[in-house]
């Protein structure tokens, strides 16, 4: 099995960054999902956007204080699919389920895009009302955020979740959680790997199916010469 490529993307990458992502040759291309006040779903990472929740803003007043154009969901997906190249959609927040997995099944089908979520509520209302939509539970945060001892005995919780995949980060990859999963069968998608060594290191690791990095070309060049 060869290693899939996620283009990591930021949101301050915008639309350029999209077409950007999509023209790197990966397999996938990862956005991170929001929700603005007046109920618009938007690709952006952070829950705040100029000292402001984003959740309480409305779309055209996040725009502006982000500095740039935001996507909208339904145009970023619109320009993954154009490209030919899969869909990852990180889920960042409660009540997008629905209408998010509505867009990307409309724009991709149920076959060629991936949910990640860290929230295990989250994924098992995807899986519930869309079994067929593949979804992975994302398991790893800092070091010092709460949570990072359950994280190093994850498999009860992704079993509950009804996830297909887990999305781990890669240091608790490099700790022995990559084989607890391998061992419980779920292909892990391994976040977020810039650094050569390490991308060598999963992209030859067979339990790994996707690679997550903000560096698509380059580990698409490591793993051609591998």
């Amino acid at each position: 099995m060869v290693t899939a490529i996620s283009a990591h993307r930021r949101d301050e990458a915008g639309r350029a960054g999209l077409h950007e992502a999509v023209a790197s040759g990966a397999e996938y291309v990862e956005i991170d999902v929001r929700r603005t006040g007046d109920g618009e779903l938007v690709v952006h990472h952070d829950p705040d956007v100029g000292g402001q929740r984003l959740s309480r803003l409305p779309f055209e007043r996040l725009a502006d204080l982000a500095g740039r154009p935001v996507p909208r969901v339904s145009e970023a997906l619109e320009i993954i699919a154009a490209g030919g190249v899969k869909g990852h959609l990180d889920l960042k927040e409660r009540g997008c389920e629905a209408e998010m997995v509505e867009l990307a099944l409309e724009a991709f089908g149920p076959d060629d895009f991936v949910v990640t979520t860290r929230d295990a509520a989250s994924l098992s209302s995807i899986k519930k009302v869309y079994p067929q939509v593949t979804a992975a539970l994302s398991i790893g945060r800092s070091w010092w955020e709460y949570g990072v001892v359950n994280d190093l005995a994850p498999i009860r919780r992704i079993r509950q979740s009804g996830a297909d995949m887990v999305a781990l980060n890669f240091r608790l990859a490099r700790i022995g959680v990559l084989g607890q999963c391998a061992r419980a069968g779920f292909p892990a998608m391994i976040w977020t790997v810039n650094a050569a060594p390490l991308m060598r290191r999963f992209l030859g690791d067979t339990r790994v199916a996707v690679l997550i990095t903000d560096h698509p070309r380059h580990a698409l060049a490591l793993r051609a010469d591998a």
